[in-house]
């Protein structure tokens, strides 16, 4: 009787370990956190302190600064009338503020990026990579946001292992430096997995003519007007062989390349700011790469997929799934509509 019960008792330990094993393979760290103590109704605050960190001792460049946006979000769905006195077309009735500040810095470097992008162009999805602050109204965590490294080279799928080594760095480096100056508390939000698919890509016959920076600025207004007609704001743009030429950087694979910063209004309002999930900022601007290889005639283009969205913010609900599926779908449509094939 104690033989058997000695072996129940080691079949139920086994299996507890097996279940605590699997549980911690399938933990994810998708979103680093640092968070630290606002102090309310002064004039200083730990947001402040963000902006004080000079980023550019970790090799990032700060290009694109989006600072207080909820503000953006009051003018644009808060306010009844405009500055002339006209109806806001855009004021909504049931406009809330959850938000005390909002705020995006788009960052990267093109030089040291000149060697990682040429191995795995995809890697352009996070450059630049978005920097993220938030602060909830009458709250006095300031929280300051990045997706993890491993995360942004998983949904990008960058295999190399160098690449994804030497970005790891960068980006540890850039934690560092804010979590210096912030001084708040380290904090993980965690997923079981990320998608299956994690990136929209297409192809779209690119025609170089007899000058491709002629091809090239035609069809970036021709892009930026397509989106802006759907409400899109193109948020930031970079240029990075444009970069590399001008600083005579010598690679052997692109014609060109360049990223966009993407942003829908009502879409980062309706999620960041009424659905309460403004770590999800760290997911936005969506940068968008295009590249041309040496020679090519095809023009690739790709960006994380929105669905991304649901999964890193666990969303259940069915309308809130929809309603971030179709923005998918509408960045489908205006590829197509610009010749592009998805691949």
């Amino acid at each position: 009787m104690i033989n058997i019960l000695m072996k129940k008792k080691s079949i139920f330990k086994i299996l507890l370990l097996f279940v605590l094993s699997v549980n911690t393979a399938f933990a994810y760290d998708v979103i680093r956190l640092n968070v630290s103590q606002g102090i309310k109704k002064e004039k200083y605050d730990a947001f402040n302190s963000i902006l004080e960190v000079d980023l550019e001792t970790t090799g990032f460049i700060q290009k694109d600064i989006h600072i207080q946006v909820e503000n953006a979000y009051k003018r644009f769905y808060g306010t009844t009338y405009l500055k002339d006195g006209m109806p806001n077309p855009k004021f909504k009735k049931d406009y809330i503020q959850n938000l005390e500040n909002l705020s995006f810095i788009t960052i990267s470097n093109e030089k040291r990026m000149m060697k990682l992008l040429v191995k795995e162009p995809t890697l352009g999805g996070f450059a630049p990579l978005n920097y993220l602050t938030y602060k909830y109204v009458n709250d006095e965590k300031t929280y300051v946001a990045t997706l993890t490294p491993k995360a942004m080279l998983d949904i990008t799928n960058v295999k190399d292992e160098e690449v994804r080594k030497t970005f790891t760095k960068y980006v540890d480096k850039l934690s560092a430096v804010s979590d210096e100056g912030m001084r708040g508390k380290v904090e993980f939000l965690e997923i079981k997995k990320l998608n299956d698919k994690t990136m929209m890509k297409f192809e779209i016959p690119f025609d170089r003519g007899d000058d491709i920076l002629d091809a090239k600025i035609d069809f970036m207004n021709k892009f930026e007007s397509v989106f802006k007609g759907h409400d899109y704001i193109i948020a930031g743009k970079r240029d990075f062989h444009d970069y590399w030429a001008r600083h005579e950087m010598k690679q052997d694979r692109f014609d060109e390349y360049w990223v966009y910063s993407l942003c829908h209004f009502t879409f980062s309002y309706t999620v960041f700011n009424v659905w309460k999930r403004p770590e999800l900022g760290v997911l936005a601007p969506c940068s968008m790469y295009m590249y041309v290889e040496q020679g090519g005639n095809t023009l690739h283009v790709g960006m994380p997929s929105v669905k991304n969205w649901i999964t890193i913010g666990e969303i259940k609900d069915p309308k809130k799934i929809k309603y971030i599926k179709d923005m998918d779908e509408k960045i489908r449509g205006i590829m197509i509509s610009l010749g592009a094939k998805e691949i």
